[in-house]
């Protein structure tokens, strides 16, 4: 009987160091997962500071660029008389040979041309643009509304000589219609 407690006592015994060699080994790699956690934690908010930097200096470098693209040309400044012909349609009510005549109003605003268009003493649209210094590009963009389909119109022009301007406007609705324009214009 003594030797079957001594047995007993010697089994308790080297399972509870067993058991604390586990808890030990369990210990030490809780503590390595918490260092890395807290390290993977430090990558973390590094790589965000650095994204953040990144996305500054691009929001900087496409002003910048913006800003160094945009060429001021007093020569476009004033009231034009604007004639387009339609050279290519694929739009219903509209056909090759169709003539219009506006008035553009173009001035600089903050970097960036604004031609106002009227027909008659009514203003028809607003165009908004750069001139890249060979290149007079100017766009405007409607929303669909009830009665009429989304229309995005996209003008190309460069300057012949101060009083005068060529190039063409491109409409484009939804449903693949597509009208061109030929574009002439002229300084009053």
């Amino acid at each position: 009987m003594k030797i079957y407690l001594l047995l007993i006592t010697i089994g308790f015994f080297f399972s509870g160091c067993d058991n604390r060699e586990r808890e030990k080994k369990l210990e030490e790699k809780e503590t390595a997962l918490n260092q890395k956690e807290q390290e993977l934690i430090l990558k973390e908010t590094t790589l965000k500071v650095k994204e953040e930097d990144l996305l500054k200096r691009e929001q900087r470098l496409d002003s910048t660029k913006i800003d160094s693209i945009s060429v001021y040309n007093p020569v476009l400044v004033g009231r034009w008389t604007a004639q387009m012909v339609c050279t290519e349609t694929t739009c219903p009510g509209s056909a090759v040979g169709d003539s219009k005549t506006e008035t553009w109003d173009i001035q600089y605003i903050n970097n960036k041309v604004i031609a106002k268009a009227q027909s008659g003493e009514q203003l028809v649209r607003v165009y908004t643009g750069i001139y890249t210094g060979n290149t007079l590009e100017l766009v405007e963009n409607n929303e669909s509304t009830g009665t009429q389909p989304a229309t995005k119109m996209v003008v190309q022009l460069r300057i012949v000589n101060p009083r005068s301007m060529e190039g063409q406007r491109e409409i484009i609705r939804e449903g693949n219609c597509k009208i061109l324009y030929s574009l002439q214009l002229t300084k009053q």
